[in-house]
């Protein structure tokens, strides 16, 4: 008897693994039908505010200096020399507007709040290093090493990063107005609540960066690489595109009126309640790409888009 619920109770478990295995298929399926771009990007957009330090309180910049300036294991760091500049040293607070810095070392440096305008620092390495509310405008800073620094709410108008690794740094609310960056390397990069406005990143790589509500009007981005980045709430009014690549990018609400898409490649993109009044479209790839506006696929051969879109019903090709 016993042998006997036993085998029934085997069976039951066989008639189960079918279905289990039904399931399993399903779930497979519906995970390989998933855009990719819905893959890179399962949360919504981060649309938390951060101020520009021009509008900030006296008080929360004095905040953000005055915390405590310490090395990974805890000890104070020693206070910078304006003339040796060294590895992990802290140089709050110090005024090195116009230092000749080239070819130096400074990784791991402190820089909080400290003013570093009209300075020329090309060919030199200041990874890991903290610039949060630091005024560095007009700075020189290519050919440099910039990796996995922090520029939150930094004044980097008129900033000269051409040939610069910048990857994995967060700029998040920076004053980036006029920057230049030919060449440069910002992939994995934080640059949401920027002001990227009129700007200028030629072949440069963004790829996998966050830049939700940034400003990159009139901004030029030519031949630039920006594949899986999430650009949702973000402006390019006037934006000089050309040539490049978005692709598997998110583009929540982003608007692209009158900028110049010519060549672009917006293959697997997400396009969801994009703005494209008055852009410019010529050989535009738009393969792959989902929530494509409808005034916009009704202008799509073979997933690519030749045209000037001008209004609902005024469409000239």
């Amino acid at each position: 008897m016993i042998m006997k619920i036993f085998f029934i109770k085997k069976q039951r478990n066989l008639r189960l693994l079918p279905a289990l295995a039904m399931l399993v298929g399903l779930v497979g399926c519906a995970n390989i039908n998933t855009p990719v771009v819905e893959k890179l990007f399962p949360h919504p957009p981060d649309t938390q505010s951060l101020t520009l330090v021009d509008y900030m309180a006296p008080m929360d910049v004095a905040t953000i200096i005055s915390g405590a300036s310490l090395l990974p294991d805890g000890t104070p760091r020693h206070k910078g020399i304006r003339t040796v500049p060294q590895n992990n040293d802290d140089f709050r607070g110090h005024q090195l507007d116009d230092i000749y810095w080239v070819g130096i070392s400074a990784q791991n440096a402190d820089f909080r709040g400290t003013f570093f305008r009209y300075a020329n620092c090309s060919n030199s390495n200041f990874s890991n290093s903290d610039f949060k509310v630091a005024d560095i405008r007009w700075t020189n800073f290519s050919n440099s090493i910039l990796e996995n620094c922090d520029f939150k709410q930094a004044r980097m108008f008129h900033l000269f990063v051409d040939d610069a690794r910048m990857s994995n740094s967060s700029m998040r609310g920076a004053n980036m107005f006029g920057m230049e960056g030919h060449d440069a390397n910002l992939r994995n990069c934080d640059l949401s609540f920027t002001l990227l406005k009129d700007s200028e990143f030629i072949n440069c790589k963004f790829s996998g960066s966050i830049a939700v509500k940034a400003n990159f009007v009139r901004s030029v981005l030519l031949d630039a690489t920006a594949d899986s980045c999430d650009f949702s709430y973000s402006d390019f009014t006037g934006a000089s595109l050309e040539g490049s690549s978005f692709v598997n990018s998110r583009f929540i609400h982003t608007n692209f009126q009158g900028a110049h898409l010519q060549q672009c490649d917006f293959t697997g993109a997400d396009l969801q309640a994009c703005s494209f009044f008055g852009a410019e479209f010529e050989n535009t790839i738009l393969r792959g790409a989902i929530n494509i506006p409808e005034d916009i696929q009704n202008l799509m051969v073979d997933g690519i888009v030749t045209g000037y879109y001008i209004s609902d019903n005024d469409k000239e090709l």
